[in-house]
């Protein structure tokens, strides 16, 4: 068959029917081709020129841009260069729609071959090849090789003597999961499943052999998404997953289906198009410690190593290899969830026998300490004692209460370190010995504890220390308010034993203003009540209550004259007995308070204190 005859090959239009015989072809080219029609638009006929041309150029899929000649008013006919075609745009997704009109006249397995001698050393992985009217069309996810055979067209002469054409435009076709479709992909990730490593491999996951006949792209969500569903019905215990080479631009698809991915631990991304770390934010619940991402836009906003591994570990914290390089541990509390955080605790104790030499320690020497006399404090303080206190107000609560707010009478010798620089007044605001030390305390406001807040840890306790926190309220006596002002108090004491009782070496207090709710709360403790008239009384000797002898407890050695005398009306007050009852109900006691307190409730609840008892 002889070969048409084409003088000017550049200007042929291709005929619909590309009919080859032994008839002679004519070339017949369109008229007004010099724009002598001044409504002509030039748009339209650039649009008529691509037609007759049959060349796609991309003027509508971004593949091309408009057309460049040289030859003045000769027009297109008139000599001068070729028309340049300027190389394909990049699409978004990176896959493109190729399409070869004519090609459905010539065998698949032809074609296939004549593109693969014509790409090469350029891959060619036809995805989704499929027939359209006279034509063929299939995909391609390499941006190289699609503007590869943008450039062949008209460039290859076929058996038949025509030329090759090829369309390109950025796209990807439209997916349709179906039954069959499923099934397909349950196979090929099947062969791709390791179940020794528990892992499964993903990479280029739509140029697998066995999907080449249909178009299975991960970046996809609806793709996406059934992969998950087969990865969670068929194999749950995933613990390692490669999604390398799929060009994801986002993870929607994997948010939704998180709950499948419980147990992945390896999770690997590379060569993908993550533009940001905020892609992975939805993926947190994954418990990853491996994890690739090299090779995605998102990797290049981060000048630092140390930026990008903390951008990492704000999403996954357990990662320690990152990009198939080991991390240094992370700092974190790795506690497992099923182990519960114990309870808190209004008092903790390292060791149960410190608990009533503490105990009684502390009521003797708060019932001192609220006394207009703290003298008898000189016997808690041992002879080298070391004192200092700081204070400040609560934050944002300066002015606000006026009745209670101002802390004026302690700011004058605040000890605060990060307020007091000079070396010299820092030594002179620490108070030194047994008797500087009580000095100070008889000079501080007159208060009233209440016991019944106090928070008591007790830290250390060994035969030659005890170290112990507390921290309550107490009400400012006779300080000028209508209303008592309550404050706020944290002290730390060192106690040591000496001779046969113990001694504070060391005394470190805090002052602040109690809160508004810690108000509300302090001294809601009601006194004991009252006896009503013709109540029983108790036995002329109270029953006494096991107590700390004080040769171990040691302050009771301070308990002078007038410090019983105090003692005495407390009880007198509380349970309403005369001054010769309280007075043997404390004694019975060995003094103490609490002790005395019980004591006489529990013989008021059997009704054994004789009626003389509140006689006075």
């Amino acid at each position: 068959m002889p070969k048409p005859n084409y003088n000017n090959k550049h200007w042929i239009r291709d005929n619909d029917e590309r009919i080859s015989d032994n008839r002679d072809r004519r070339v017949a080219f369109k008229q007004g081709r010099n724009f002598k029609n001044k409504n002509r638009d030039l748009s339209s006929a650039v649009r008529e020129y691509l037609v007759d041309e049959d060349i796609d150029m991309g003027l509508g899929g971004g593949s091309g841009k408009n057309i460049r000649r040289s030859g003045g008013k000769k027009g297109r006919h008139g000599g001068g260069e070729p028309i340049h075609k300027r190389k394909l745009l990049e699409g978004p997704t990176g896959w493109y729609k190729i399409l070869i009109p004519y090609g459905e006249k010539y065998e698949k397995s032809f074609l296939q071959k004549l593109l693969l001698d014509k790409l090469a050393p350029l891959p060619f992985l036809p995805v989704a090849w499929q027939s359209s009217g006279t034509a063929v069309v299939f995909y391609v996810d390499d941006y190289k090789t699609a503007d590869k055979l943008l450039s062949l067209s008209h460039q290859v002469q076929l058996p038949n003597g025509f030329k090759l054409i090829v369309k390109v435009h950025p796209g990807s076709p439209a997916v349709d999961i179906t039954p069959q479709l499923k099934e397909k992909m349950k196979l090929v990730m099947a062969k791709r499943y390791n179940s020794l490593n528990k892992a499964l491999d993903l990479t280029k996951f739509h140029a697998d052999p066995d999907l080449k006949n249909d178009f299975c792209a991960l970046f996809k969500p609806q793709i996406l998404i059934a992969v998950l569903d087969i990865i969670g019905n068929e194999i749950p215990d995933l613990e390692a997953l490669s999604l390398n080479d799929n060009r994801l631009m986002f993870l929607e698809g994997m948010k939704k289906s998180i709950n499948k991915l419980n147990n992945v631990k390896i999770f690997h991304l590379r060569n993908n198009k993550l533009r940001d770390i905020s892609v992975l934010d939805g993926l947190s619940d994954m418990p990853i410690v491996d994890l690739v991402l090299d090779g995605n836009p998102l990797c290049d906003k981060f000048k630092e190593q140390s930026s990008y591994i903390s951008a990492v570990r704000k999403v996954f914290p357990k990662c320690i290899r990152l990009d198939e390089v080991d991390l240094p541990p992370p700092i974190s509390f790795d506690i497992a969830e099923e182990i519960n955080v114990p309870e808190t605790q209004k008092t903790f104790l390292c060791s149960l026998e410190g608990e009533p030499i503490i105990r009684q320690f502390l009521e003797q020497y708060y019932l001192i300490y609220d006394t207009e006399n703290r003298q008898p404090l000189l016997q808690a303080y041992h002879e080298n004692a070391v004192f200092s206190y700081t204070m400040c107000h609560p934050s944002g609560s300066l002015g606000k209460d006026k009745n209670s707010a101002w802390l004026n009478w302690y700011q004058t010798d605040n000890r605060n370190l990060l307020k007091v620089s000079d070396s010299d007044r820092r030594t002179k605001l620490l108070r030194q010995g047994q008797l500087s030390v009580v000095s100070f305390l008889q000079e501080m406001p007159l208060s009233k504890h209440d016991i019944h807040s106090f928070t008591i840890d007790l830290t250390l306790f060994t035969p030659t220390m005890i170290c112990l926190t507390i921290s309550g309220m107490f009400k400012e006596l006779k300080s000028g308010h209508k209303v008592p002002p309550i404050r706020y108090f944290f002290r730390t004491l060192v106690i040591v034993p000496v001779g046969s009782g113990f001694c504070i070496s060391n005394d470190e207090l805090h002052i602040t203003n109690a809160t508004a709710n810690q108000a509300k709360e302090a001294f809601k403790t009601p006194s004991l009540p009252s006896p009503l008239p013709g109540t029983a009384a108790p036995p002329s000797t109270p029953v006494a209550s096991p107590v700390i002898q004080p040769v171990a407890a040691g302050i009771p050695t301070i308990l002078d004259e007038a410090t019983k005398q105090e003692l005495v009306k407390q009880v007198a007050l509380q349970t309403g007995m005369n001054w010769e009852f309280s007075t043997q109900c404390l004694d019975g006691n060995n003094w103490n308070l609490a002790e005395a307190s019980a004591a006489f409730q529990k013989l008021q609840s059997q009704g054994s204190i004789p009626p003389e008892a509140f006689i006075k």
